[in-house]
C-alpha cells in the first residue's frame, strides 16, 4: 500500500525562514503549505487539513500569535500534530501551548534534522 505524503502547514512571519523550511520539507517528501499570518494559516488549515502544523509563537504583525492559532486549530482537530517554534523561552507561553495541546515546543534557530526526527517519531507514536 502506497502511503500518501504528509501534509504540513508552516506558519512563520519571517519570509526567509518560511521559504527555507518549506524547501526542506518538500525535499523530504512532505506536501508543504505556508502562511505568513494567522488569517492565511487558519484558511489553509480549514481547506487542507494538514497532519502537522509548525507554528511560530511570536507573530507581532498577525491578528493571532502561534498560541492563538493553536487554540483555533484545537477547536477543529485535536489530533493534528502541532509544534510551536520560537526564539523565546517565555514560561507562560510554553505553559499556554501545553495546556492547548501542543505536541512539542522547539527553539529557533531550527535544527531541521532534529525537527524532522521529532515529527517522524511523533507520527509513529500516534
Amino acid at each position: 500500500m502506497v502511503q500518501e505524503p504528509l501534509k504540513i502547514l508552516i506558519v512563520e512571519d519571517e519570509e526567509d525562514i518560511l521559504i527555507e523550511t518549506k524547501d526542506i520539507f518538500e525535499k523530504k517528501g512532505f506536501v508543504a503549505f505556508t502562511a505568513i499570518d494567522s488569517s492565511e494559516a487558519l484558511e489553509i488549515f480549514q481547506k487542507e487539513r494538514p497532519r502537522v502544523c509548525l507554528l511560530d509563537v511570536h507573530m507581532p504583525k498577525s491578528k493571532l500569535d502561534g498560541i492563538g492559532i493553536l487554540e483555533q486549530i484545537r477547536l477543529v482537530d485535536k489530533s493534528c500534530i502541532c509544534i510551536m517554534l520560537t526564539r523565546l523561552t517565555d514560561k507562560d507561553k510554553v505553559d499556554a501551548a501545553r495546556r492547548l495541546g501542543a505536541n512539542h515546543y522547539v527553539l529557533k534557530p531550527l535544527d531541521y534534522h532534529e525537527l524532522l526526527k521529532l515529527i517522524d517519531d511523533t507520527v509513529k507514536n500516534l
